[in-house]
């Protein structure tokens, strides 16, 4: 069986990539899993055979709209037995990974900048004639909102599965020890004897109003790690009073290490469809107090692996920061407890169901009705 792989960038440092390294990972021995990528940065899968597409890459649209042109043509001439996309790649998928729906991200950005509003007011259109297109006969969605969010604003009635992304248990796990949580918060600069936050991703996702929270918890220390530009929030916070209670990093490859430095996981975004930081840093055994609308809330039962905040509502972040601030036993047994439900998740688990999907598809595509195949 001959899977085209088709995402824009094959790269484990972000989400959607990762997504896609794991994936081949596991099922690069099952089958001929090939990448169709413009880049391709998986140096430790070299059984994976990868397909260059080209793209001009001068802003979003450019890559979007190229990349979808050289996709077509590439899979025209290569005929694979099963064309998974991720998200909006090209127009002849068999199964579609949704990694976000535009249209509904679109309200959360209500107070964003002028160019992220820009790109989704011009790429809705696209991602809805993607999900309407003829072929794509499988959604794999990697949370029940999203499913619901594509299925409403784009229309889409075929089948669904819904795979939570696998986390990797043994690189993102608890410090051993006292002296290794030092360790680790010597490397990121960070004072040893303060209530250390973190918050990983956008800054878009939650970053201002954690910093918002400071002045209220004089022994907290915010530890920042986001590949957005500081200065906005440089600036929050010096207006604040609290810029030198805040790390802001840049990007950080061990980002396992930073959990480890860390006492509780604040990730208060309005929007997201999964939030992988989120569930790893379940897996670190951190006390987590996520937006309750992302995609990782659905693994968190509020109150006995994680906390829930309301996006947006000062006092909900408040409530449930002072409830761990209080009782630092309860935040140590939130985090063992959110560790244990990880654990019960597995890229081996989200690499099976996938690899299902692919069986059920080819078969389908060999029976002699189907009005489908080309």
């Amino acid at each position: 069986m001959k899977i085209a792989f088709v995402i824009h960038d094959f790269d484990q440092t972000f989400g959607q990539g990762r997504y896609g390294v794991e994936l081949a990972r596991q099922l690069g021995s099952r089958c001929e899993f090939v990448v169709y990528s413009n880049t391709f940065s998986a140096p430790d899968l070299p059984h994976i055979r990868w397909v260059k597409v080209p793209a001009w890459r001068l802003n979003v649209i450019t890559t979007v709209s190229t990349f979808l042109v050289a996709a077509e043509w590439l899979m025209r001439r290569d005929r694979p037995d099963v064309i998974h996309a991720q998200g909006l790649t090209c127009w002849q998928a068999d199964v579609i990974t949704g990694h976000i729906c535009n249209s509904a991200r679109s309200r959360s950005l209500a107070r964003a900048q002028r160019r992220a509003r820009w790109f989704i007011q011009l790429v809705t259109p696209f991602e809805r004639r993607f999900y309407q297109q003829r072929r794509a006969k499988h959604l794999i969605a990697i949370s029940r909102t999203l499913a619901e969010e594509i299925q409403t604003e784009y229309g889409w009635k075929r089948d669904v599965t819904v795979l939570h992304h696998g986390t990797n248990t043994v690189q993102f796990r608890p410090a051993m020890d006292p002296a290794a949580t030092a360790g680790y918060r010597r490397h990121f600069k960070l004072p040893a004897d303060r209530w250390i936050w973190l918050f990983i991703g956008e800054a878009v996702k939650g970053l201002g109003p954690v910093i918002d929270q400071l002045p209220h918890f004089p022994n907290a220390h915010l530890l920042a790690i986001t590949r957005s530009a500081p200065e906005r929030y440089q600036s929050q916070a010096r207006q604040l009073g609290v810029l030198d209670r805040i790390t802001f990093w840049g990007y950080e490859p061990h980002p396992e290490l930073a959990y480890r430095a860390s006492d509780v996981f604040v990730y208060p975004s309005d929007y997201d469809p999964f939030g992988m930081v989120a569930s790893e840093a379940m897996a670190s055994g951190l006390a987590v107090i996520l937006g309750q609308n992302i995609g990782a809330a659905e693994m968190v039962h509020p109150g006995e692996n994680g906390l829930l905040c309301i996006p947006g509502d000062a006092a909900s972040l408040r409530g449930q920061l002072e409830r761990l601030a209080n009782d630092p036993a309860e935040a140590r047994r939130l985090g063992e407890a959110a560790r244990l439900a990880i654990l019960e998740t597995s890229w081996e688990h989200n690499a099976e169901a996938v690899f299902r999907i692919y069986q059920q598809l080819t078969a389908r595509r060999s029976h002699p009705r189907d009005p489908t195949r080309t």
